[in-house]
């Protein structure tokens, strides 16, 4: 009885106010012209600044280009649905799920919304109405990657509940629920699970996992927090798209088998490599260089550090590396192939003037001969 006791985690009280939200993020395009957006299903679309709880603002935190974003027509499974649309070419689709109840039956539904393949296609259904209507403002549209993100949101508990309390007396239980787990995790697993936290007040807090979170806090403060994680979330799938886009360049270049003979891998073939990496290398560096700088932070302000949390939790740091070391391999194949067209280009010169000479020999010996 007392080993069945032990093991039951502690959980916190029913919940008055909460909700769970499915973020889906898709890159859809080089850039977007919001300039040229009015309208998007049917709604006006507005500027979505990042509302901040200006006592845990301290330092500087905003969009470069405020994105803009739009009321959507429920989805097909009841959920309200809001798209928000960034200049530097994502789509972001959230489908919100208001709940109320036992704690138990919150973590139930979390679970199985977290897989449920129904709110996917709801999402990609919102994105498909979105694109056609802003089809015009798109550059260079590509097929749309996609990335996921899971919020758990409880505005209040039906007795009040403290920071300290959730991490400490019903950390078991919380872990749980961020990991979409059914059982109780180790003690080990349990503190990493809750190990990037952030709290302001001590009636609020917010727990950051890779593809989840948690957020208990006032509903304005926590609109912020689901911002940011959005927003880190983006550069999360834009830092993918250039991955995958320098993968398919290199298997391109890699099929040329550039170590054949220069004789055999022509000038034309080597500049028109060379340019085609010198443009991926341009174009590369201005879309990183946008999508990075969209959000300015100056200072430690506590937003500051909750997005620098999120983002070492989805190991944007990782997959930044991971392109500046392909970028750094694109370099050097376009300095092999420009090295290729001059070498290739000097060799036709050694020709056209060997065959210049024993032209005006060949004339020279017709001319003594007459």
């Amino acid at each position: 009885m007392e080993l069945a006791e032990r093991r039951a985690p502690s959980a916190p009280p029913a919940i008055r106010e909460g909700a769970f939200h499915a973020f889906f993020v898709f890159d859809v395009a080089d850039t977007i012209d919001l300039a040229r957006l009015a309208s998007v299903a049917g709604e006006g679309v507005a500027r979505a600044p990042l509302q901040l709880r200006p006592e845990a603002s301290s330092g500087f935190i905003e969009f470069e280009t405020q994105p803009l974003v739009v009321r959507m027509p429920a989805a097909a499974n009841g959920m309200a649905a809001r798209a928000k649309i960034f200049d530097y070419g994502v789509v972001s689709i959230r489908l919100t799920l208001p709940c109320s109840g036992p704690w138990s039956a919150f973590a139930a539904l979390t679970r199985r919304l977290r897989t449920d393949e129904d709110i996917t296609r709801a999402a990609r259904a919102t994105l498909d109405r979105v694109l056609a209507e802003i089809a015009p403002a798109l550059d260079e549209p590509h097929d749309p990657l996609v990335e996921d993100y899971f919020v758990f949101e409880v505005e209040s508990f039906v007795t009040p509940v403290n920071s300290a309390s959730l991490l400490g007396e019903f950390g078991d239980a919380l872990s749980s629920l961020v990991l979409c787990e059914e059982r109780r995790l180790t003690p080990v697993e349990s503190v990493e699970a809750l190990r990037i936290n952030f709290a302001y007040f001590d009636d609020d807090l917010s727990i950051v996992q890779w593809d989840t979170a948690f957020v208990y806090d006032r509903r304005e403060a926590a609109a912020a927090t689901l911002d940011i994680l959005e927003f880190a979330n983006t550069q999360l799938v834009e830092l993918r798209t250039y991955d995958k886009r320098l993968d398919a360049e290199l298997d391109t270049i890699y099929a040329l088998d550039p170590k054949r003979p220069t004789r055999r891998f022509g000038r034309r073939q080597a500049q028109d490599a060379a340019d085609r990496l010198r443009y991926l290398i341009v174009d590369i560096a201005e879309l990183t260089d946008r999508s990075s700088n969209a959000l300015k932070i100056i200072g430690d302000a506590y937003y500051a550090r909750l997005y620098r949390g999120a983002a070492g939790r989805l190991g944007l740091k990782d997959w930044q590396k991971q392109i500046d070391s392909k970028v750094e391999t694109v370099n050097e194949m376009y300095r092999f192939f420009t090295d290729q067209a001059q070498a290739s280009r000097s060799e036709f010169l050694e020709i056209i003037v060997i065959l210049l000479i024993a032209f005006e020999a060949v004339i020279g010996l017709l001319a003594l001969r007459h």
